[in-house]
């Protein structure tokens, strides 16, 4: 449910949008609560053609890519698109120079950090983790070892070549007692992930997911952003900006606020005893909670 927040200081903020989705509405409701005077249009000439400086929120990597392509000369902030995605619409190296400070992006997926810590949390013992990654996730496996250390979680990589398949890639993550999915379209499409899902369930393996759609597709568990989170991140980045002169951006980033979602069916299917430590992980905004 979104929940209106105090008035923010005057603001021209400006959405570009493109299509219709669920979760993009939901967003311009909650982005309106806070900024009564947002504009918003699926042409990127249209809002820059506003009088006066603004920011610039590009919904979505459709949005994205028309912006870029578009040359906006707002500062932009990219929200409800992912870090692979992201990374492969500005380019696989970042962002060039004279696009840093005016480009910034809150990915749609939580960080490595945020998800090993939920698998920390589940089974709070030392754990041995299967990852699969492909070449446009590889950019992963610095922060997931970093989290692994931190965490205690002994990880298992597999670095997964463009024509090998992902199910058979399952085999060679030798030791893993559970799986992390990682938002990586090359690897987990629809009918990838429900294979995917049948095989370890047949080894009694866990996946960790990536969205809370994926727990409801059977992954038995993930941190993740509401729409709501994703609307007070984005309102306390853009409030933090300063009112007038040149707009600095911050560097793009995981989302601040986040949840888990748990498939309890699966969990008692596998005998995954999930504690309170579980339920009550979780960053929210202020004033908000599970």
């Amino acid at each position: 449910m979104v929940q209106a927040a105090a008035p923010g200081p005057s603001r021209d903020l400006r959405v570009l949008t493109a299509g219709d989705s669920a979760s993009s509405r939901q967003l311009l409701t909650a982005l309106k609560l806070r900024y009564p005077a947002l504009q918003t249009d699926t042409d990127p000439a249209a809002l820059e053609g506003r009088k006066g400086p603004g920011v610039c929120v590009a919904v979505g990597p459709a949005a994205l890519r028309r912006a870029l392509s578009a040359d906006v000369k707002s500062s932009l902030v990219s929200v409800l698109t992912s870090s692979q995605v992201f990374r492969q619409i500005v380019g696989q190296d970042g962002l060039a120079p004279r696009e840093r400070g005016s480009l910034s992006a809150i990915y749609a997926d939580t960080a490595p950090a945020t998800q090993l810590q939920l698998v920390a949390a589940l089974f709070d013992a030392h754990i041995t983790l299967g990852v699969l990654l492909s070449e446009a996730s590889a950019y992963l496996e610095k922060p997931l070892r970093q989290a692994a250390a931190q965490y205690g979680i002994e990880l298992v990589l597999e670095h997964v070549a463009p024509t090998t398949d992902a199910v058979r890639s399952l085999t060679r993550l030798r030791g893993a007692q559970a799986l992390l999915a990682v938002p990586d379209a090359t690897l987990y499409s629809p009918d990838t992930l429900r294979a995917i899902l049948e095989s370890t369930y047949r080894r009694g393996m866990p996946v960790i997911g990536f969205s809370a759609a994926t727990v409801a597709a059977g992954t038995l568990a993930t941190a993740y952003p509401t729409i709501d989170d994703v609307a007070a991140d984005l309102s306390e980045l853009i409030d933090g900006l300063p009112g007038s002169g040149a707009v600095l951006l911050p560097e793009p980033r995981y989302p601040r606020y986040w949840r888990v979602s748990i498939n309890d069916s699966v969990a008692r299917s596998l005998g995954v005893g999930i504690s309170e430590k579980v339920i009550n992980l979780g960053n929210y905004p202020t004033g908000r909670s599970g």
